[in-house]
């Protein structure tokens, strides 16, 4: 599988208008032509808190993705919808590809119908950008198996997935040097003890920022509450 990690951005008050639009013009048509689209998380902290949405989607491969990208351009009903409906809504649009890293848990497959998760708990997602260095990114992984995930899998915290890019900014020579590592909260108090807990245990604060952050080259951190048509929540 690989995915396609998008922020789209609506400033000035259109974000819920770009919500309504893209829920009524475009989210079925998209699901039924096969962008599945499986995560869907409104920047709740963080930048560009209230004007922003990150959309991860689902492809069986590289080639899938390809061929939908044209399936959706020749679409003429859907590509005049989108442009009327959403487009005006819009402000900027980002996209990358990614796939998991072999140290991250396996996602499902095969995702429910959107219509039968409306409705239930949602959560809190954080999602935390990594950059590396050139050909640094091997030598994280490694140690992030071995030493970082195991001490963050706490408090009811969930390891949602780690991925590495393929396509976009963050890549060189069809080496990624960006991840995206996200994590499952159930609420914001949840989230709140874990993260004190990163800066009140000597030893799990040793380990955060004196082992483990000097690894990063540079880091960009969100909370991420689900929408409701959202399959991970």
């Amino acid at each position: 599988m690989i995915y396609q990690h998008r922020i789209v951005i609506a400033r000035a008050g259109k974000l819920e208008k770009r919500h309504e639009q893209f829920q009524a013009k475009a989210l079925e048509a998209l699901d039924a032509a096969g962008s599945v689209l499986i995560g869907a998380w409104e920047v709740y902290l963080g930048q560009e808190t209230g004007s922003a949405v990150w959309q991860l989607r689902q492809f069986e491969s590289l080639t899938a993705w390809t061929e939908l990208q044209d399936r959706v351009a020749a679409d003429q009903a859907l590509s005049e919808a989108r442009q009327r409906s959403l487009f005006p809504h819009l402000d900027e649009v980002n996209t990358s590809i990614l796939r998991l890293a072999d140290i991250s848990p396996a996602l499902p497959t095969e995702w429910p119908d959107i219509d039968e998760i409306r409705g239930q708990p949602r959560g809190y997602i954080q999602q935390r950008i990594l950059r590396f260095g050139v050909g640094a990114a091997a030598e994280h992984h490694a140690f992030y198996k071995q030493a970082v995930l195991p001490a963050l899998e706490r408090d009811g915290a969930r390891l949602i997935g780690l991925f590495d890019t393929m396509i976009g900014e963050g890549t060189t020579n069809g080496r990624s040097m960006r991840s995206v590592e996200l994590r499952h909260f159930s609420s914001l108090e949840q989230w709140q003890t874990w993260r004190e807990a990163q800066d009140n245990e000597p030893s799990l604060n040793q380990l955060i920022k004196s082992q483990w952050m000097p690894r990063v080259q540079h880091m960009d951190s969100a909370l991420l509450r689900p929408l409701d048509y959202s399959r991970i929540r």
